[in-house]
């Protein structure tokens, strides 16, 4: 018989006095007896109970100039022209305008919320608003739909680094929200919105600016600040700013009610970012944190914190959106112990979240209703085992392209196209290695390992074969991660075949023209750059000497560039672009989009290396997040560094491209490199009309083989680097469906 998980109320802290205090309106648990089920948690025993403490201040609010951003005033009328409808607000001086930007919360202790930007520097694109809540849930979809000129082409880590550049962030957010203090009163409660990684830590400072740019915009004098943790509770009370503390003595709330099936995951909310990055968790997983987070934007099958989140919160809205149950116990993290790595089925109903042990069965159906439609990649071709020419592919028809992702990989397949299809100038000489290679290797070699049967010399090809059907790899991405990394370090220790070693030496020699020419290995599965599963940056590319692999040591520097401390031989690179197939975010990514994981297969592009570029580029034909939008985007950053996923503290130039009859019609710069001074660019007008020119020719060219949904519209997505000697040279082209 289950045992109960009830926990003993907290005995409440002795509290500074108060101005209001909630009276108490208790509810009775409600009792479940359902076969099987373990309770976690109470039910909502003082709902609404918050502690306020007022404090006189005005010195933040006199030093705040109510009319220094008056004139910029205008871009929520300009955003209302361009949606259609109200998008938000530069005051809330009314309680007919907070009703109007609001909507309804369900927490007993909330009336009504919306959401809050404010700039952060003075180049800042937007001045202080507020959002309308009837119309966005989430300041990233406000922000490209209501502001898509201002933020071409925003993804969510570009979103993250406005708020939280370590250097000089753009924006501050949060939410507004309207607090039930006692059965007559209410008060307007703001929270800031924190980085998740710890990168820039929140003080009094960021509070008080907050508190008096939000004051002098709304109706309530008495607005005070929320904190979002406990930790933020502890230093946010010696700020000297009224406060509600939302923590009460309530002990369950549930954002999403519901049941869903998947394993249990514990983290500490210091914790979170560190397993974001190394994919430990995802669609199959319960997710459960000792505190509420900012955000998760991974998809899990439920999440419960052991804080309250706020009924807008980020990851409140996304388990709304995505209907799987999300909500708040009391002393989640421990509570949920014995569950850790068990596969669970869990329920947040309107009174405790409940939680038992499952079977795979029961899951796999949940799990199905969480992914979109299985996505078919282009079956590969293992037979065909020659090495070709990006000038010698046959890609003319679209029966002759599908055969070439089979055989070479996607990227491989477009560059041969281009190669194909645009002045030779501006793409690289190269060669393809089919990925009949990549099967003979996990074939052919092996390490000792135990796949269910004791400790044995395994074939990697059986390795995965017995990894596809063994249920904890299946369902429990922390082991799923440990036991393929393990592989991708066996497979590097792996050998290439003498046959293939000999045909890679010919053509590099013939096609590059000297064996000490250091020479890219890319990435090419036929697992990406497709319309339904793009796949960018899940694979790795690879440099490799074939000098390095010929002398008869393997001691440094590299003969191809002394610069290059050890060797870098093209077996190598070879080993570590076919192991790059089986990163955990990559089979990940397939499995959610249900690809079946036998049929990818990794082939490799070998093209010359650039160095010494002046600049790089993402360059789309169209702009990807505003519909009919018809100009190009632009993000170029200076040299070799990224521009997709750069660091901390550094974002690209961006620049819209107006685009008539095939030439340049305007340029309009929306934000510069980070990298250099203000008024200086990347890139020239010249070079943006050169880039334009070519891009609306590729465009014009580029056969599509797909036709989009309804509604949707394909663009393509491409990267360009700018030469020492000042010429263009594109180096990937994939469809993007906008």
């Amino acid at each position: 018989m289950p045992r109960s998980l009830s926990r003993h109320s907290p005995q409440p802290r002795s509290r500074a006095p108060a101005a209001a205090r909630c009276a108490r309106n208790p509810d009775r648990d409600a009792e479940h007896q359902r076969l099987g089920f373990r309770r976690v948690g109470a039910g909502p025993r003082h709902r609404g109970l918050l502690r306020v403490t007022p404090v006189v201040f005005a010195l933040a609010i006199a030093c705040t100039d109510a009319a220094s951003d008056a004139p910029t005033e205008t871009a929520c009328a300009e955003a209302e022209q361009r949606t259609g409808a109200l998008a938000c607000v530069h005051r809330i001086d009314t309680v007919e305008t907070w009703k109007a930007v609001s909507a309804p919360l369900e927490p007993a202790d909330q009336a009504r919320g919306t959401k809050y930007l404010l700039p952060a520097r003075d180049s800042a694109r937007l001045p202080p608003l507020f959002l309308n809540a009837n119309e966005y849930s989430l300041h990233y979809d406000f922000l490209v739909e209501a502001f898509p000129n201002a933020f071409p082409g925003l993804t969510p880590a570009e979103y993250e680094r406005l708020l939280f550049d370590p250097r000089e962030p753009e924006l501050v957010a949060g939410n507004l929200v309207e607090y039930r203090i006692s059965s007559t009163e209410t008060r307007l409660g703001f929270t800031i919105a924190s980085d998740p990684r710890g990168a820039r830590q929140l003080d009094c400072s960021d509070v008080h600016a907050a508190h008096a740019a939000l004051r002098q915009r709304v109706y309530d004098p008495a607005l005070s600040v929320v904190p979002s943790t406990k930790s933020e509770l502890a230093w946010m009370e010696s700020c000297d700013v009224p406060l509600i503390d939302p923590t009460s003595t309530l002990e369950y709330e549930a954002y999403q009610r519901g049941v869903a099936f998947g394993t249990v995951r514990r983290y500490m909310a210091r914790e979170l970012p560190a397993a974001i990055e190394r994919a430990e968790f995802g669609y199959r997983d319960v997710l459960v944190l000792d505190e509420a987070p900012s955000d998760v934007e991974t998809v899990v099958a439920a999440a419960v914190t052991g804080t309250r989140q706020g009924a807008l919160s980020h990851l409140a809205v996304r388990s709304a959106a995505r209907g799987t149950p999300n909500c708040f116990v009391a002393g989640a993290h421990a509570l949920f112990a014995d569950y850790e790595g068990k596969l669970v089925r869990v329920e947040c109903s309107p009174t405790t979240v409940l939680v038992r042990e499952a079977t795979l069965d029961e899951a796999e159906a949940y799990w199905e209703r969480l992914r979109p439609p299985p996505v078919h990649v282009p079956e590969p071709d293992t037979r065909f085992t020659e090495l070709v020419a990006l000038e010698d592919l046959p890609v003319e028809s679209a029966e002759e392209r599908r055969t070439a992702v089979g055989r070479f990989g996607a990227k491989g397949m477009n560059l041969a196209w281009l190669r194909q299809h645009l002045d030779p100038a501006l793409t690289p000489k190269g060669f393809l290695i089919p990925v009949a290679y990549y099967a003979d290797f996990i074939e052919e070699n092996g390490w000792e390992t135990d796949v269910g049967n004791g400790p044995e010399h395994v074939s990697f090809a059986a390795t995965l074969a017995a990894f596809l059907r063994d249920e904890r790899f299946l369902t429990d991405a922390r082991f799923r991660r440990e036991r393929l990394l393990a592989l991708q370090a066996a497979m590097e220790n792996g050998t290439c075949s003498e046959a293939l070693m000999e045909s890679v030496s010919r053509r590099i020699v013939e096609v590059f023209g000297s064996e000490t020419t250091t020479v890219r290995f890319r990435s090419s599965s036929n697992a990406e750059d497709g319309v339904a599963f793009n796949g960018a940056g899940l694979y790795d590319s690879y440099s490799g000497c074939l000098a390095d692999d010929l002398d008869d040591d393997d001691i440094g520097p590299s003969l191809c560039d002394p610069d290059e401390k050890r060797e870098r031989g093209v077996c190598r690179a070879l080993k570590r672009v076919w192991a790059s197939l089986w990163n955990p975010r990559a089979y990940d990514e397939r499995d959610f989009y249900g690809i079946d994981q036998n049929a990818a297969l990794m082939g490799v592009l070998v093209n010359e290396r650039s160095e010494d570029e002046r600049a790089n580029m993402v360059v789309f034909s169209g702009n990807p997040l505003a519909p009919n939008d018809g100009r190009f985007l632009v993000n170029a950053q200076l040299g070799e560094l990224p521009v997709v996923s750069p660091e901390p503290g550094v974002w690209p130039e961006q620049v819209l491209l107006g685009i008539e009859h095939g030439e340049v019609s305007s340029i309009e710069r929306v934000v510069g490199s980070s990298l250099l001074p203000e008024g200086s660019w990347v890139l020239g007008d010249a070079e943006l009309r050169a880039i334009g020119r070519e891009l609306a020719r590729l465009a014009d060219l580029y056969p599509f083989d797909v036709t989009p949904p309804k509604g949707r519209e394909l663009l393509l997505d491409t990267e360009w680097k700018v030469m020492p000697d000042g010429s263009l040279r594109v180096k990937q082209v994939r469809p993007f469906l906008r």
